[in-house]
């Protein structure tokens, strides 16, 4: 990521509606936030607000569509790493597709909290699965995309609003129609379950065995994610802000921000932006500017 950081170049910037752009929370300790004012500059492009003078809306659109893209990723790499399970019945993915959907939903149902994964994917992975999900919903939503860390009724009212739609989206991957589930097979007959080493086979009469579809994931996804935002809020108050006002170099302030927040940096280009890019390069007049 900090490769990426290296070369800053003219970022689109511009392709932000001045009608979107409201008052930021004040910051602590001398640091400037954006200016309480709108600025008078013309923006244009894709997250360009309503042209007719009508508020500015969530952008549901694109929303969906950039969830839409983050789920092929996710489901590429599953089919990926577990190809096998994906063809398992005669080849063909999604073979006997309700069949087994049914099965692996009475059995996430039966299970108790583990899924019998490698604990770094239920508590580190997922959570970032949920922070990516939350971002996308930021800078779809013209009323928090803008929002800094602090104590306001706004900013909190917004992460609560994204671990909602963060909630959603990490059910539809755990239990849903396009879900681990249906794609590779967990909790169906056909993948038989596996003992607390991993090992095959698992005989439930006498053994714990775990299934894959714990109900660890539909918690920690949108709890940690929630976490994860907010750790990266703080840090972006606290520590890259203080950056972007004592550096005259924008290479130090982009590999700040991408090395403080890894996250955000992947919700930017899913949004299409640069890994590095804040709304506050519009509004900010401390910000030194590209040339």
């Amino acid at each position: 990521m900090l490769a990426d950081c290296a070369v800053p170049s003219s970022d689109n910037f511009s392709n932000w509606d001045a009608a979107s752009i409201s008052s930021t929370n004040t910051l602590n300790d001398g640091i400037p936030s954006a200016p309480t004012s709108q600025p008078s500059i013309s923006l244009t492009g894709a997250d360009r607000g309503p042209s007719n003078g009508q508020p500015e809306h969530f952008h549901w659109d694109r929303a969906l569509k950039e969830s839409f893209i983050f789920l092929v990723i996710e489901q590429a790499w599953v089919v990926h790493t577990d190809f096998p399970w994906v063809v398992s019945e005669r080849g063909v993915p999604f073979n006997h597709y309700w069949r087994d959907y049914k099965q692996s939903l009475e059995r996430w149902w039966e299970v108790g909290w583990s899924a019998g994964e490698n604990p770094m994917y239920n508590y580190v992975g997922h959570p970032i699965q949920g922070a990516i999900t939350e971002y996308i919903f930021f800078q779809n939503d013209p009323k928090s995309r803008h929002l800094e860390f602090s104590k306001s009724k706004e900013y909190w009212l917004s992460r609560v609003k994204a671990t909602i739609y963060n909630g959603v989206y990490s059910t539809q991957w755990s239990i849903g129609p396009v879900s681990e589930m249906t794609v590779e097979k967990y909790g169906s007959n056909d993948r038989p379950p596996w003992t607390a080493t991993n090992a095959f086979p698992c005989n439930p009469k006498i053994q714990l065995c775990y299934w894959g579809v714990g109900k660890v994931n539909l918690v920690m996804t949108p709890v940690g994610g929630l976490g994860w935002v907010l750790a990266e809020d703080w840090m972006d108050k606290n520590i890259v802000r203080r950056v972007e006002v004592r550096t005259r170099s924008r290479f130090l302030i982009d590999a700040t921000r991408c090395t403080f927040n890894p996250i955000r940096a992947a919700g930017n280009i899913l949004h299409g932006n640069r890994p590095w890019f804040r709304f506050r390069d519009v509004t900010d007049p401390n910000i030194v500017p590209r040339d």
